[in-house]
């Protein structure tokens, strides 16, 4: 019997805690409500970046009831990781802010500055298509071209209504790669042999392990080539050039701004004033009040940024090392090392 009733009261202080332990949770819950944290602002929940895309004044007009947004693409152009499930990285974030712009009423037009060397097709392809529908609503795109906008970032550009480069930009670089390495000599020096097993001749194309084969190669430049052509027709539809003219210079080579624009590839060469001045133009109904995007960090994205491998060199690994992709990116095999930057003075 003193067993037993023992055991009730073993059993009734365990509850008692559990209840407490519940008591105590329902509070930290609710003391989190009221002071308007979220798991989700926290980590950067299914909702979406976009709800954490926040404006900045540049510069307020008093009478003005209409916006100019400006917004910064830099860095490779890579979906990266994100948080909860969500992808992150300079494609998504971008992808949010220009959804802002275009979900806004009040903006009349976006300049968009481009500092990248490019990155992946797909990628590229989705901001060309962001742009496109904002400009599909009646709002206008100015892309302002920074250190470096080439390949992928020139891409994106010529879905605007006006180019415009720095003095010192450095652009061009049209073309496409699907960058790859390959270790099979030196695996013969050590012996070591790739024995994988596939279901067709073509499963391991590329693979790093093995030699590149005729027929492998002719598949990918098949690949390239149907890349190569969107990318022509896109610049011919976009800026109106002759497509003769553009294919003697869209060898992948790099343009400074003074060429860039004798090629018809841009449309000015100046300063933040003279391109907002033009959007303004293009946008009509002025005044405007200019405001600046920004993505708050989440409490996960503060965390990765100090462990994490910078990001320049992390997609430039992951553009080397993982699944083949088709790029348009200018980064030679020494930016595995540093990230492609313009020449320095």
């Amino acid at each position: 019997m003193a067993a037993s009733a023992g055991t009730k009261r073993g059993e009734g202080g365990r509850s008692g805690r559990g209840i407490g332990c519940l008591l105590v949770l329902m509070a930290g819950l609710a003391g989190l409500g009221v002071l308007g944290i979220s798991l989700a602002s926290l980590f950067g929940g299914a909702g979406g970046d976009d709800t954490r895309v926040r404006e900045v004044v540049e510069k307020a007009e008093p009478a003005a009831t209409r916006k100019l947004a400006i917004i910064e693409v830099r860095g490779i152009l890579m979906t990266g990781p994100g948080t909860l499930g969500r992808p992150g990285g300079v494609t998504r974030r971008t992808l949010d802010m220009l959804q802002h712009a275009l979900d806004d009423e009040a903006v009349a037009g976006v300049l968009l500055h481009v500092d990248t060397p490019g990155g992946s097709v797909t990628d590229a392809d989705a901001i060309h298509h962001r742009i496109k529908q904002l400009r599909d609503k009646g709002k206008r795109v100015v892309v302002e071209m920074g250190d470096l906008c080439a390949s992928g970032g020139y891409y994106l550009a010529v879905a605007a209504d006006r180019i415009w480069a720095r003095p010192t930009t450095i652009t061009g670089s049209i073309g496409v790669i699907i960058p790859s390495l390959n270790v099979h000599g030196l695996m013969q020096t050590y012996g070591v042999t790739d024995e994988s097993v596939m279901s067709g001749a073509n499963k391991a194309i590329l693979s790093p392990t093995r030699p590149v084969s005729p027929e492998h190669r002719a598949l990918l430049q098949e690949v390239v080539d149907a890349m190569y052509a969107r990318f022509l027709k896109l610049i011919v539809d976009g800026r109106g050039v002759d497509e003769a003219a553009l294919r003697a210079i869209a060898d992948g080579r790099l343009l400074t701004a003074e060429q860039a624009r004798d090629a018809r590839l841009i449309d000015g060469i100046g300063y933040r004033d003279a391109v907002l001045d033009t959007l303004s133009q293009l946008a009509e109904g002025g005044p405007f009040t200019v405001v600046r995007y920004e993505r708050e960090p989440t409490l996960v994205d503060l965390l990765r940024a100090r462990l994490a491998t910078p990001a320049p060199q992390a997609a430039l690994t992951d553009a080397f090392f993982s699944a083949p992709r088709a790029m348009y990116l200018y980064a030679p095999l020494g930016s595995l090392v540093a990230p492609p930057a313009a020449p320095a003075l």
